[in-house]
């Protein structure tokens, strides 16, 4: 416990937790499949303004996750666990400046054990864990969030214009993480809270020019450049993946209010009863940290609950509010003398550490989407001067796990109707709307076969295992060299078919 107690020992120790249980899981689709491919197409492109689907403009999120990843590919190699190291840094840093926030403001002799407990929850539990280990950017954004709202409340708190510039600072990463709620999240904690705490004046406290200048500077000239370069980004950015997605339905994942209240209650777990209890004592009793706790975890709740569509990583940014919650109430527990409250916070701790494990196993068992075996049948086959074609079908490991830096061709069958459901081919279509010379080079009718049939000396033709038309007549009739539970892969010899 004391090594725990250590600013820095502790967090090393969390680190190496988070590290040792990273490299698990297969590639995770379709996300992990996606923003690592897009990071890895900025790696290989060299342009790092621009995010690319298969060579196309990407523009449903901001490039800051790409931005990381791409910069670890030139440590870690082009691969899905280089890309988590952002998610693990990102939690890291969510957990360090919330220790330091509670280190600030509590008494010096209840500070350590306080974020010893901290960093116990976030790791023994899945709900951060998992978070910290997966390769999208809803870790990232959460971690921008949560450094924002320590800072400027410990700022609230106590003054200091470095730690309100940092807020400010973290406001605009978020934004460039994921988008709006970068900014609009923290304001709505912030003003919450300051109204609860200190009264309504205190949110003026918000209204700093030089830190909205700050902010400005930081977030602004990206979404500038790609205005300029690509006219319309802004409302299909803002309007359509921000507005429409918040308000409308029919998007993916459509799930009840109820939805991530009972999420946080299971992924959770052991806490989750300890966790109910803190947060009735809390609405009786409270400090401004405690109330500050209470507020980040209600109003980001509340905020994801209204819309329909609902996915698992979006209340990420709730998880610091937990700990900030829970882990003062989980030291005064393990300071008793004796008795079950003592043992109460390790015996919480041990299975949250048993269910994380158990929760790892269980991914990595059920997890049937990757395609992982069909790239591995590939590459022992692999010859200098191979090319790559989707028929019907893209998938976002593939070219990925392969290290396919150039854009692979996909042949489409029918035109594409518009739909709010996500798919791959309605992304990688709206991409293709951006730049329309680039898009017809990518995505090609059947009939461009003819021409890619004879451009390579042999091609690896992939198609979905149950595909319902062929649009590739060659590939009748050739042995299937390598699979995965959704595609398999044929090779089409140019050799004796081409002049």
């Amino acid at each position: 416990m004391r090594v725990l107690q250590h600013k820095w020992w502790g967090l090393a120790l969390a680190a190496l937790v988070y590290l040792i249980s990273m490299p698990w899981r297969p590639v995770a689709l379709p996300d992990e499949g996606r923003y690592v491919g897009v990071a890895a197409m900025m790696w290989h492109s060299g342009d790092w303004l621009l995010p690319q689907l298969n060579g196309l403009p990407y523009f449903h999120k901001p490039p800051l996750f790409y931005w990381l990843a791409g910069l670890s590919f030139g440590l870690t190699g082009e691969t899905a666990i280089g890309a988590r190291l952002v998610s693990c840094l990102a939690a890291l840093g969510a957990i360090f400046v919330l220790c330091q926030l509670i280190r600030r403001h509590l008494d010096k002799a209840e500070a350590p054990a306080v974020c010893a407990w901290v960093l116990i929850f976030m790791v023994a539990q899945p709900f951060w864990h998992l978070g910290s280990q997966f390769a999208n950017l809803d870790m990232l954004v959460a971690s921008c969030i949560s450094i924002a709202i320590c800072a400027l409340a410990s700022h609230a708190l106590r003054p200091s214009t470095g730690l309100r510039t940092l807020g400010f600072a973290a406001m605009a990463l978020g934004v460039l993480a994921k988008g709006l709620i970068g900014v609009v999240l923290p304001m709505l904690v912030l003003a919450i809270w300051l109204c609860w705490s200190q009264g309504w004046r205190a949110v003026f406290q918000l209204v700093w020019l030089r830190g909205w200048a700050i902010f400005l500077a930081i977030s602004l000239p990206w979404f500038i450049a790609m205005e300029q370069r690509y006219p319309g980004f802004m409302h299909y950015f803002f309007v359509v993946h921000h507005f429409k997605r918040y308000a409308a339905e029919g998007f993916n994942n459509v799930m009840p209010a109820w939805f991530y209240p009972g999420v946080l209650l299971i992924m959770t777990l052991p806490w989750s009863p300890a966790i109910l209890w803190t947060l009735a004592q809390r609405l009786t009793r409270t400090t401004p940290l405690g109330q500050l706790g209470l507020v980040w975890l209600l109003a980001i709740t509340v905020f994801f609950s209204l819309p329909s569509s609902k996915l698992l990583g979006y209340i990420l940014p709730v998880g610091p509010a937990l700990a900030l919650l829970l882990a003062p109430q989980l030291a005064r527990w393990h300071a008793q003398s004796s008795g079950w409250q003592r043992r109460l916070p390790t015996g919480l701790a041990l299975g949250g550490a048993v269910l994380t494990v158990g929760m790892l196993i269980g991914i990595v068992w059920v997890d049937t989407k990757s395609n992982a075996r069909l790239v591995d049948g590939i590459q022992a086959q692999w010859q200098p001067g191979d090319a790559l074609v989707f028929e019907d079908q893209f998938t976002f490991d593939v070219p990925l796990l392969l290290k396919r830096g150039q854009p692979v061709p996909v042949i489409l069958n029918k035109p594409f109707a518009p739909q709010l459901h996500d798919s791959w081919r309605k992304e990688i279509v709206e991409a293709a709307k951006f730049d329309g010379p680039k898009g017809r080079q990518i995505l090609l009718e059947p009939q461009a076969w003819q021409a890619l049939r004879c451009a390579a000396p042999r091609t690896w033709i992939v198609v979905p295992r149950q595909a319902q038309d062929v649009l590739i007549p060659e590939r009748v009739g050739l042995p299937v060299l390598a699979s995965s539970p959704r595609l398999v892969a044929y090779l089409w010899i140019a050799k004796g078919h081409c002049p």
